[in-house]
């Protein structure tokens, strides 16, 4: 069951989003169920970014994929220790969103913002901030942890540059994000 409150900042966002779509920004999204909303960003460097917004019981938690991190078999494992020390620096510098892996060592970006943050000007800010992280940062992202072997291994470059959507633990609903985020 909803509470109240998730209800409540359901309709806050949902008002909030539909002023951005008629003030012509760049932002299409879906309501999928109370307090949750994905979110397609389009950027200069990418043509579509799926970002999830989900209301809970105390902020409202933004994630969107970055990159999938993948070991071949038969090749040698992936040092990965580059690619945690730049999240790492990297996330001492952002304000509202920050870099994470999930259980399997892909890269998300996660924020969150308390309910009384929540405004058009706020959810403008997170949302700029994770479309030009995203944009800045993926190409380094993958020279990091890829090197060259990229442009020599075409199947390993289709699999780390998969947008991520199609790829959920067992047993989550189809709509629901790769994690639980809500507080």
């Amino acid at each position: 069951m909803t509470s109240p409150v998730v209800w409540q900042l359901d309709g806050q966002l949902l008002a909030i989003l539909d002023d951005m779509v008629l003030a012509g920004l760049e932002v299409s999204f879906e309501r999928v169920e109370a307090g949750a909303y994905v979110l397609a960003l389009v950027g200069a460097r990418r043509p579509s970014t799926l970002v999830w917004l989900i209301a809970g019981e105390q902020a409202v938690a933004v994630e969107a994929f970055v990159m999938h991190v993948v070991d071949v078999a038969g090749q040698p494992a992936l040092d990965r220790a580059p690619l945690h020390r730049y999240l790492l620096a990297r996330n001492l510098r952002l304000r509202d969103v920050h870099f994470g892996l999930d259980e399997v060592g892909d890269v998300f970006l996660t924020g969150s913002l308390p309910h009384a943050a929540v405004d058009a000007a706020a959810l403008d800010r997170l949302l700029g901030e994770v479309l030009q992280l995203l944009e800045d940062s993926r190409t380094a992202l993958v020279e990091l942890t890829y090197g060259d072997r990229l442009s020599r291994e075409p199947a390993l470059a289709a699999k780390v540059l998969a947008d991520g959507a199609g790829r959920r633990p067992a047993g989550t609903p189809d709509w629901a994000p790769r994690r639980d985020v809500r507080r």
